[in-house]
């Protein structure tokens, strides 16, 4: 299973290229595999993730990188200062 921060890479990639749908689309179908098998089907990231990457466009690498972002600080231990 490809971790959160590679998934977070490939979108900055993404960004960084010209716009391929079937880039994205791959990615998309990995990163939503991903956080279904991380956090379940009915987490708030997982729908969220599905709702706003519907669309196939540079808005949706955005959208899905910071829900991916969220999810892997969210899974990221706390370190605690003291």
């Amino acid at each position: 299973m490809v971790n959160l921060t590679s998934l977070i890479d490939a979108a900055l990639g993404m960004l960084d290229k010209r716009f391929d749908a079937q880039v994205f689309l791959s990615w998309q179908t990995l990163a939503l595999l991903t956080l279904t098998k991380l956090l379940g089907p009915l987490h708030y990231y997982t729908l969220n993730f599905k709702l706003f990457t519907s669309e196939r466009n540079e808005r949706s690498v955005l959208t899905g990188e910071g829900i991916l972002i969220a999810a892997r600080e969210m899974m990221t231990p706390q370190v605690q200062a003291i």
